[in-house]
């Protein structure tokens, strides 16, 4: 799977306890606004436990230049702050690139994960050439469905002043310089594939080196 200018918006929300159903409404009906804007490829949404409820949003976009166009209107953290009634704390949100993706379009994804790593930026490159060493493995690959590995940074007004700088450069420069942060994303058809790809001692061997280098956080999702 190739992706050369497409840009992958992660979006976190943390929900407060006793507020899921409604945040479950409020935030299908945000994927539903998004799903206008000029430049969005895809639009995902996840629902999982880590330290109570969250929702993960995935948003692709054409480019660098159909993201910055969307910051006015269309733009998921910013959508989610006007929400701060049902959210637990402000939402995270990350730009990243892809590095790897793998589809295997005859099983349907029921179950999923989203290993979140933050990192030291001098230890990054080494981590994520051990992650794609073993995601080209093919005992990693028969298990899984839909799932790609990504790199990129924090969301943040500086990020995006940066990239509209005449002479900056692409995203993708500026996450090969100061990113910080991995994204895997794992999706499987049933219960016995899941286990099957975290058996493999492959998988056991990049999670313990990834886990001595810095945090890491594995969500278990529900697509909605």
């Amino acid at each position: 799977m190739q992706h050369s200018t497409e840009l992958l918006v992660v979006t976190l929300a943390h929900v407060l306890p006793g507020k899921d159903t409604e945040a479950r409404a409020r935030i299908r009906s945000i994927a539903e606004t998004l799903r206008s804007a000029p430049g969005l490829i895809s639009t995902r949404l996840y629902r999982g436990r880590h330290n109570g409820i969250v929702y993960l949003l995935l948003t692709t976009w054409e480019d660098e230049q159909s993201w910055l166009k969307a910051q006015e209107r269309h733009m998921p953290k910013q959508l989610l702050l006007a929400a701060t009634d049902i959210l637990a704390s402000d939402p995270e949100q990350w730009l990243l690139y892809y590095l790897w993706g793998y589809s295997r379009p005859t099983a349907s994804a029921q179950l999923s994960s989203a290993h979140i790593m933050t990192l030291a930026p001098q230890k990054i490159g080494l981590i994520q050439k051990q992650w794609l060493m073993a995601l080209h493995q093919p005992e990693l690959q028969t298990s899984l469905t839909f799932a790609f590995f990504a790199r990129g940074i924090n969301d943040t007004p500086t990020a995006n002043r940066m990239a509209t700088v005449v002479h900056t450069g692409s995203y993708r420069e500026i996450f090969a310089q100061q990113s910080s942060l991995l994204f895997g994303f794992f999706s499987w058809a049933n219960e016995m594939e899941r286990e099957d790809f975290y058996a493999q001692p492959i998988y056991q061997q990049v999670k313990k080196f990834v886990e001595r280098e810095g945090p890491s956080n594995i969500l278990s999702l529900e697509m909605l």
